[in-house]
């Protein structure tokens, strides 16, 4: 069991350890009740806290056996609105945490709280967040299956340790900053960042969990659309009521204090500076409670500056800090990107892979210790590998086209394509799932290829546009040095070939655009089959497969041929009599247009109730 005591050693050049502030309760009512469950199994899911009785974890007489298809090791947590256990997945053969919701008389926007949690991690498929792998009903109690992460969270690790070291606090808040962008993306905004709800396992991975509280931005203007698949913005629908008050005070931002309901990422964004200065100094800016005067505080942003709680802070924490808990929203980060970025830049100058070591170590001491002083990479390697990449590049300046950009200008003009195509995510566009290229040729009789080391370009992933709220990528070519004169240009994108002919005239640098494929999309087609799990049999016959459209789900077959777009995430699962159903979430590219599913459905035991959200 791994120990929570106050840290006794502390890192070179760090502030002298001194007792902890106190942890404050979080907001009370029943609305915020679903969310501080999940804060209690992400405490106690990573790693009870061994100041608790033995007892109070074990399997007692009122422990069930077994819950659905389940197996229960132990009780973790217990709480007004149900219990957390321990369990094992039957098929898996691995530790899973089990959430119980316990229903009374009233409390359907509760439920729907615990549902929609169930339904925002199952978009959620990245490494940096707790997986989602069951959802499932029991007389008036619901159930969610997810990921156990044997470790600890932030929030104990930082009892044991008091503060951290610029650059393991930096690594940790950097994990945790890829787990909010991956909800980000899908326009959920998760309310309640703090320690408790960042875990660790023992291998020094770290997954932000606990997404009870989540919503959608600017949830109370985006009504549930029909046809289509439920927005997330929007997806309360009224459960957070204008008002409302939902998270933990002390880290939550001035327009959170007003109204839960109406915040965007930017309230994550300040949530997470909050998170960074208790890392880095040991304290938290603000007190826990809502006292006038603390609420006051919050809204000027008065605070002690993190640097004179450790005068050993390099500049990018104190930056970081100072933007990211700006009390207008406005000047904060407007996105998470900005912060990864210089957060990856500051780490390059060290060995990441050493100061994971330092934190899996940590983590599964049982006592606190010294933290590295980490330093950064041999500056004299930096030297010689800087000066051998200048020689290689003045080497290779002539076959880069330097010379023509340069010595040869007046007789060339540099020239760039750019083009516009729509994708789910950024990162589609950088891995190349769909390349691009153009092919430059004269524009004569023979149209002969035009020679020379500039005959073609390879697009590159350059920026987002967020026209519309739309996800568009604009690819960029690397400029390409033409004389004055006519050409024709070939674009070949997988299937999709543009022909156009040019002028290039002489004077300033020319960039050309295309939009070709900017709004493309095509019909997807989708085909189904079910398998027995244990048997191996087609079962495809007697089951039957479902798509989501709004908020219920429709029988494939049903659906009108040619109706389903590529360019968005498709929910589909098999049911069949006396098996688990098996739901799949499908992120469709835009150019693909079709998708083959074999589901392989498990039995179900005599008793066992239905595994997934009924309609």
């Amino acid at each position: 069991m791994i120990s929570s005591e106050k840290a006794g050693g502390q890192a070179k050049g760090m502030q002298p350890a001194k007792p902890p502030v106190a942890k404050q309760p979080p907001l009370a009512g029943k609305a915020a009740a679903a969310g501080r469950t999940g804060a209690v199994h992400a405490a106690a899911a990573a790693k009870p806290a061994p100041a608790r009785p033995a007892a109070a974890h074990a399997r007692g007489p009122s422990t069930p056996a077994t819950i659905g298809k389940y197996a229960i090791r132990s009780v973790v947590a217990l709480g007004g609105m149900g219990r957390i256990y321990k369990a094992v997945h039957p098929t898996l053969k691995r530790d899973v945490i089990i959430k119980e919701l316990l229903l009374r008389k009233g409390d359907s926007a509760v439920r729907e709280r615990f549902k929609r949690e169930a339904t925002i991690l199952l978009e959620l498929n990245s490494p940096y967040v707790v997986r989602l792998f069951d959802y499932f009903s029991e007389g008036r109690k619901d159930y969610i299956v997810l990921e156990f992460v044997d470790g600890l969270s932030l929030d104990k690790l930082l009892e044991k340790q008091y503060c951290l070291s610029p650059q393991l606090a930096l690594l940790i808040f950097l994990d945790a900053c890829y787990g909010l962008q991956s909800a980000h993306r899908r326009k959920i905004v998760h309310r309640d960042i703090k320690p408790g709800n960042i875990l660790i396992s023992r291998r020094g991975e770290v997954k932000l969990s606990d997404f009870g509280i989540a919503g959608g931005e600017k949830e109370k203007d985006s009504p549930v659309s029909e046809g289509g698949d439920v927005p997330l913005s929007g997806s309360d629908d009224g459960l957070t009521k204008v008002g409302t008050t939902l998270g933990t005070p002390a880290y939550m931002s001035p327009e959170q204090l007003d109204d839960s309901r109406s915040v965007d990422e930017r309230a994550d964004i300040y949530s997470m500076g909050v998170m960074l200065y208790q890392m880095t100094t040991g304290d938290r800016p603000y007190k826990g409670d809502m006292a006038p005067d603390t609420i006051e505080k919050i809204r000027r942003g008065q605070y002690i500056p993190p640097e004179q709680l450790n005068k050993s802070l390099p500049l990018i924490v104190r930056k970081l800090v100072r933007k990211m808990m700006q009390p207008d929203p406005r000047r904060r980060y407007q996105t998470i990107e900005p912060v990864i970025k210089k957060i990856k830049r500051y780490l390059s100058r060290y060995d990441r892979h050493e100061i994971r070591k330092e934190l899996a170590t940590i983590v599964v001491s049982a006592n606190p210790g010294e933290l590295q002083v980490h330093e950064p990479k041999n500056k004299t390697v930096l030297r010689i590998c800087a000066a051998a990449a200048v020689l290689a590049l003045l080497v290779a300046a002539g076959f880069k086209g330097v010379y023509y950009r340069t010595l040869l200008r007046p007789w060339y003009v540099p020239v760039t394509l750019q083009m516009q195509i729509p994708v789910m995510d950024i990162n589609t566009a950088y891995t190349a799932d769909l390349p691009a290229k153009a092919f430059f040729f004269h524009n004569r009789d023979d149209i002969p290829e035009v020679k020379g080391i500039n005959f073609s370009r390879v697009f590159a992933a350059k920026r987002r546009h967020g026209d519309g709220g739309k996800n568009d990528v604009t690819l960029v070519t690397k400029a390409v040095s033409l004389k004055p004169g006519d050409y024709r240009i070939k674009i070949v994108s997988g299937p999709y070939i543009l022909w156009q002919s040019v002028t290039v005239t002489k004077g300033k640098p020319e960039t050309l655009s295309f939009d070709f494929l900017k709004t493309e999309k095509r019909s997807l087609s989708i085909s189904m089959k079910a398998m027995d799990y244990d048997t191996g049999e087609d079962i495809s016959e007697k089951a039957q497969f479902q798509i989501l459209t709004g908020n219920k789900w429709s029988d494939l077959s049903k659906v009108k041929k040619g109706s389903i777009a590529s360019g968005q995430v498709i929910h589909v699962r098999a049911v069949a009599d006396g098996y688990e159903p098996e739901a799949f979430g499908l992120a469709i590219d835009w150019y693909q247009d079709s998708l083959d599913v074999t589901a392989s459905l498990h039995r179900k035991a005599a008793d066992e109730a239905s595994g997934l959200p009924s309609e």
